[in-house]
């Protein structure tokens, strides 16, 4: 499995070098985009192979989805590739990427200790306000609106056991 990631590594960076010195270098973000979506579905994808094999087990919501963003992916690209997609502007905000990456990671290392509940709460409110989101009351409800759809969704209806933290207790 390792040498199976680092194999896909390899060849983004060999994708993201040819990009770079061919005539397409204003497209290497939008390439490398949905270069990026396939591999980690790649990596995913062989992920789901360890699963219990059977008719409609564990393996095949992953496995959907997947497929789904892997077409999507591949049709995005395909679009790139016949310059049918613009040049990717400007970045204003550089260093939005990386605040956003950081502000994902703390998600997931806080879902444990507050809960799935909260930490998405949470999480959507400083995103949208990171993506300069000023509407105060629409912000709160949409968070609010997340977290209710999830509960409702995934706790009530499917039957799936999220992370509730400390909350444990209440539920």
């Amino acid at each position: 499995m390792l040498a199976f990631e680092i194999g896909v590594l390899l060849a983004l960076l060999g994708i993201g070098i040819w990009v770079r010195f061919s005539g397409r270098r204003q497209y290497l973000g939008n390439i490398l985009i949905p270069c990026c979506l396939i591999a980690v579905c790649l990596i995913f994808l062989v992920i789901t192979f360890g699963f219990r094999a059977e008719e409609a087990g564990p393996a095949l919501i992953p496995r959907l989805w997947i497929y789904l963003i892997l077409v999507l992916s591949g049709i995005i690209l395909g679009q790139i590739l016949e310059g049918k997609d613009e040049v990717a502007p400007q970045i204003k905000r550089p260093g939005l990427l990386a605040l956003v990456m950081v502000t994902l990671i703390g998600y997931f290392v806080a879902m444990p200790f507050l809960g799935y509940f909260l930490s998405s709460f949470l999480f959507v409110i400083l995103l949208l306000h990171m993506l300069s989101y000023r509407k105060k009351l629409l912000l709160y409800l949409i968070a609010g609106g997340w977290v209710l759809f999830s509960y409702w969704v995934f706790y009530k209806l499917l039957y799936i056991q999220l992370p509730l933290g400390f909350f444990e207790d209440f539920f």
